[in-house]
């Protein structure tokens, strides 16, 4: 699928802004519009995202102004919109592979009912995978689909991207409920994980529904500590 036009426009003004490129102010939507050869709501689309990922805050009569940033070595996404793996490249410079460790269609016992959001009884796959950054073992994710709820799952969809093949067959995820906790590694942790030194890790729960208001996925993203951070930009849309 071919990249929408502001998002390309928005991943090269980042490159500009995290290179020094623009200090304190973007370019007016003028020159840019015409430096891109596109229209005016495609550039304004691009700054949008700009402002909500903390690069930028638009100031009326002023133009867009750019954000102070600092430098870490850690990769960073929105805990808003976090959509796993593919977030994490959107957002970082970063190569990414991902390993499935297990895959197949289980029935969940009374104990695992009592950690999950499912019932004991249910039908659902369950998915591990390992998601690999820079070629370290950063993040194990454990993850459950009700197979009631979604479509036909297989070991090649697994291997491919879950939430394209849900969206090729119209499924339609409407929200999400997230929580972020840090809990002790287990021993899966560390066989999975490149943990060094560290005896816990990051968790960030998903629960995901469907158009019904179904929850259909169970998702524990559990991230090797110190090399994440998680943001939440929030803007004073108010006058001062």
């Amino acid at each position: 699928m071919a990249e929408a036009k502001f998002h390309s426009i928005y991943k090269e003004l980042v490159k500009r802004i995290k290179e020094k490129e623009y200090t304190t102010m973007l370019p007016t939507e003028s020159r840019l519009t015409e430096e891109f050869k596109t229209s005016r709501n495609t550039v304004r689309r691009a700054i949008s995202m700009l402002n909500d990922n903390g690069f930028t805050y638009s100031i009326k009569g002023r133009g867009v102004v750019i954000l102070e940033s600092f430098e870490e070595d850690r990769w960073s996404f929105d805990a808003k919109k976090f959509d796993g793996i593919e977030t994490i490249k959107g957002d970082n410079a970063v190569s990414t592979r991902t390993l499935v460790t297990d895959f197949q269609k289980v029935i969940l016992t009374e104990e695992e009912s009592q950690r999950m959001p499912f019932s004991a009884g249910e039908f659902l796959y369950k998915v591990e995978r390992v998601r690999i950054l820079n070629d370290k073992k950063m993040i194990l994710d454990l993850s459950y689909f009700k197979a009631d709820q979604v479509p036909a799952l297989s070991q090649e969809i697994v291997e491919e991207s879950v939430y394209d093949y849900f969206k090729k067959n119209q499924m339609k995820i409407v929200a999400a409920k997230r929580r972020f906790l840090v809990v002790g590694a287990t021993q899966n942790d560390a066989e999975k994980l490149e943990l060094g030194t560290y005896n816990c890790v990051g968790v960030l729960e998903n629960l995901v529904f469907n158009d019904l208001g179904r929850l259909f996925e169970y998702t524990e993203s559990r991230f090797v500590p110190g090399s994440f951070d998680l943001s939440y930009f929030v803007q004073n849309d108010g006058d001062q």
